[in-house]
C-alpha cells in the first residue's frame, strides 16, 4: 500500500475516533448522565491534542534523512493502534447504551477506569511519532494487554472491584447477542494488533540488520 493510502487511513481512524467521543457524550447527556458527558467532552480534547501533537511530529520526521523506523511501517503501525482506540471506543459506547437500558449513572471511580484502557495505544503513538522502535513493543503489548483484560472482566470478573456492573460477568449481567459480539471483536482485534505489530517489529529488525551487514 502507498505511502499517501496509509496516510489517509490514519486521518480516518482518527476521525473516526473523535467521531465515537462525540457520540459517547450524546449518548451520556440522553441518560442525562452529565459527570460521564463532561469526562468524555474532556476525553474528546486529549485525544485532539495528541492527534495533533502526534502528527506534527510525524510531519518533522518526513524531512529527516535519519530514520530507525521505516516510513511504511511506521504509519502501519501508528494505523494499527488508531484501530484499537477505535475498537475500545466501540466497547465504551456499547457499556453506555448498556447503562442506558439499567438507568446507571457512571460513577467517577468507573469513567476514571474505563479511560485508562486508551493510555496503552496513545503512549505508543506518542513513540512512534518520535521514531522510537519502544512504539512497535508498546503496540504489541497493548494489543493482548486490552483484549485480554476486557475478557477476563467480562467472562470471569475482575480481579479488582472497581468497574460498577460490570464487576459482574457478562453471564450474570444476561447482556444481549450485540454485547457479546463487541466483545469477541475486541479480543480480535486486540491479537490483530499485536500480530501485526509482532510482524512490523521483525521486519524492522531484519531490515537493519541487512543495512548493518552491507
Amino acid at each position: 500500500m502507498s505511502q499517501k493510502s496509509l496516510k489517509r487511513i490514519i486521518k480516518l481512524t482518527f476521525i473516526f475516533l473523535l467521531v465515537m467521543e462525540i457520540v459517547s457524550c450524546g449518548m451520556m447527556l440522553a441518560n442525562q448522565d452529565f459527570l460521564g458527558a463532561s469526562c468524555h467532552g474532556l476525553l474528546f480534547l486529549v485525544f485532539l491534542g495528541l492527534g495533533f501533537h502526534s502528527h506534527r511530529n510525524l510531519a518533522k520526521l518526513e524531512s529527516s534523512n535519519r530514520r530507525l523506523i521505516s516510513p511504511v511501517r511506521l504509519e502501519e503501525a501508528i494505523i494499527l493502534c488508531y484501530l484499537l482506540l477505535d475498537m475500545i471506543s466501540i466497547h465504551d459506547c456499547d457499556h453506555m447504551r448498556q447503562a442506558m437500558g439499567w438507568n446507571y449513572h457512571f460513577t467517577l471511580q468507573v469513567l476514571l477506569v474505563n479511560l485508562i484502557v486508551y493510555v496503552p495505544s496513545w503512549l505508543a503513538i506518542i513513540l512512534l511519532s518520535k521514531d522510537r522502535m519502544s512504539g512497535i513493543g508498546a503496540t504489541i503489548v497493548s494489543g493482548v494487554l486490552i483484549g485480554g483484560a476486557f475478557l477476563k472482566v467480562h467472562l470471569l470478573g475482575p480481579w479488582i472491584k472497581v468497574w460498577g456492573p460490570w464487576n459482574r460477568t457478562f453471564f450474570a449481567l444476561g447482556v444481549d447477542s450485540l454485547s457479546w459480539w463487541i466483545l469477541a471483536w475486541t479480543a480480535i482485534i486486540g491479537v490483530f494488533v499485536s500480530m501485526g505489530s509482532m510482524y512490523i517489529l521483525g521486519s524492522e529488525r531484519q531490515r537493519i540488520k541487512d543495512q548493518d551487514n552491507r
